[in-house]
């Protein structure tokens, strides 16, 4: 037998001797068993990391999803929402402008508080009279000159196009499908064109007011006022007195306007008349159109004008007297 190296390993139980050769041997079959036990245990827990890393990918593409969903959501609110304040500002801004409508148009028609048939009576017994007077009135050529002077009469433009839209009821050509009343007449001309005063007057407003665009309007004699909507800019400021014929602004696209256009206006007190009554106003239309403009107390405005002639008169006899 060769000669082999002996371990001897003693304890209370006894003592075992082993060669080197099984020593090893064992050693490495611990070892193997100890990668083997190191390789199940590392293969166990691999799949249990697995599991949970795609659990957890399951879940952050769920949380993924939940928060598109509600990105999606929030966002169909948040539209629902602005569409909602939207709507809700264009029925306040609607239903302002049918209580200014509604306001205008009770001052067009003159729609006053009930008072006793006594009254009316009177008021129509006023009014027949005041029609008489009118139908016999029969102003010389310097009072109806003067008359011109005074109030709104011929047209603010010497080049337009046509007429495009009347006074009256129509549909909007901005806001489609609601027909609301239109106070004035609109002229279609070319953007820039010269606008002159219809009348004597002082410039009572000059700015930007609301769908009108840049505005003018101009205070007269007897009551009566012009306006002008629409306008590119101005050649008078407020406070500024005007002559019939002065240019007063040059035409435009301003304000809520559909193209280049005059929104041109007649008023009365608190009343809005229709502009083409006076554009057609001629020496031998004016008791026409005075016996069709009934808003106007026709009788006392002449009355007050034949006072202005005969003051004329004295002051032209005072001016040529030795």
């Amino acid at each position: 037998m060769r000669n082999r190296l002996m371990i001897t390993i003693s304890d209370v139980r006894g003592s075992k001797q082993y060669t080197v050769h099984q020593l090893i041997r064992k050693m490495a079959i611990w070892v193997v068993l100890g990668i083997i036990a190191l390789f199940v245990v590392g293969v166990v827990f691999i799949r249990v990391l697995s599991s949970k890393v795609d659990a957890l990918d399951e879940k952050r593409q769920q949380y993924k999803e939940i928060q598109q969903y509600l990105l999606v959501e929030n966002g169909k609110l948040q539209k629902t929402k602005h569409e909602l304040i939207s709507y809700i500002s264009d029925k306040e801004h609607e239903l302002k402008r049918m209580n200014s409508q509604l306001s205008e148009i009770e001052k067009i028609i003159g729609l006053t508080p009930a008072v006793d048939d006594a009254f009316d009576n009177r008021v129509a017994r006023a009014k027949e009279k005041s029609m008489e007077h009118i139908k016999a009135a029969r102003l010389s050529v310097a009072e109806l000159s003067l008359l011109n002077e005074s109030i709104p009469t011929g047209m603010p433009l010497k080049k337009y196009k046509r007429f495009s839209d009347g006074f009256g009821y129509r549909m909007h050509p901005v806001f489609k499908g609601e027909r609301i009343f239109h106070f004035g007449q609109d002229i279609a001309v070319k953007m820039g064109t010269p606008v002159y005063a219809p009348a004597d007057g002082v410039v009572e407003y000059a700015k930007k007011k609301g769908g009108y665009g840049k505005f003018l309007l101009i205070n007269h004699s007897f009551g009566f006022k012009t306006g002008y909507g629409h306008l590119s800019r101005y050649a008078v400021k407020e406070g500024d007195y005007v002559s019939k014929g002065d240019l007063v602004a040059y035409t435009g696209n301003t304000g809520r306007s559909t193209g280049p256009h005059l929104h041109y206006e007649v008023r009365y007190l608190y009343k809005w008349l229709d502009p083409m009554d006076f554009i057609k106003w001629s020496p031998k239309t004016y008791q026409a159109v005075m016996r069709k403009v009934r808003p106007v107390h026709w009788d006392a405005l002449l009355a007050q004008l034949r006072k202005r002639y005969d003051l004329r008169n004295e002051k032209v006899a005072l001016a040529v007297a030795p």
